[in-house]
């Protein structure tokens, strides 16, 4: 019976030892309350433009109106949010920001999740806003497109969730890449703006035993050997 109940204990004792999970976040500034692009890579496109006349990038403000054309929602997680244009004047623009990350060792599960806003008021081809990860320039999966409406004045924002532990723990140790983009494929059809914003990829990552634990492991094993012995003397 003292054998029983030791081996029940020591179960308890790895199981605690090596099922724990730790969350991690895996993006720096998601919510870009630096109130700058820190953490992001931006397609290059300008900063200062203004629609119809000169397109403008991602950028980082309190203000929906940093779009310099049509204005989305106000930032809905802190204070700044990044805003692009989403209208252009060369065709085939597409506005991307992005963001490099690691996946660790020892992922067990990750959810990438964002909030977005837009308004739009145009015409011709359809515009569109995606979301990928990348390994360098190769594509490893579209996590999310949305068809720009052609008339939409509700800035709303939109929160979107997507379990991504198979594509994560499938490229463990690889460095990824987060990349939204919209994509603009006529020149200056009609205004409209985007905004994006509380962007997180959050991960479990599970825990190397600690010092103690491995101990406590060990004085178990020893005192079922110990007891073992008693019994069978």
């Amino acid at each position: 019976m003292k054998v029983a109940k030791a081996t029940v204990a020591l179960g308890f004792v790895v199981a605690a030892g090596f099922a724990n999970a730790t969350p991690i976040e895996l993006l720096t500034n998601g919510s870009f309350e630096t109130g700058d692009l820190t953490g992001w890579t931006t397609s290059g496109l300008g900063t200062t433009g203004t629609c119809p006349s000169q397109g403008r990038d991602w950028n980082v403000s309190t203000s929906p109106s940093a779009t310099g054309c049509s204005s989305p929602g106000a930032p809905i997680d802190g204070v700044y949010a990044a805003y692009v244009m989403n209208d252009g004047g060369v065709a085939n623009t597409t506005y991307t920001l992005s963001q490099n990350f690691i996946v660790p060792i020892g992922l067990t599960s990750a959810t990438l999740s964002w909030s977005d806003s837009s308004v739009s008021s145009y015409s011709g081809s359809a515009r569109s806003f995606a979301v990928d990860l990348l390994e360098g320039s190769t594509l490893l999966a579209n996590i999310f497109t949305y068809t720009v409406p052609f008339s939409d004045s509700n800035p709303a924002w939109d929160a979107r969730s997507f379990d991504v532990s198979a594509l994560l723990t499938a490229n463990i140790g690889d460095t990824l890449t987060l990349r939204f983009s919209n994509f603009i494929p006529q020149v200056w059809t009609g205004p409209a703006g985007l905004g994006v914003d509380n962007v997180s990829l959050s991960a479990n990552v599970s825990s190397v035993p600690e010092p103690g634990t491995l101990a406590l492991l060990g004085l178990g094993l020893a005192g079922a050997a110990f007891s073992r012995r008693r019994i069978r003397a």
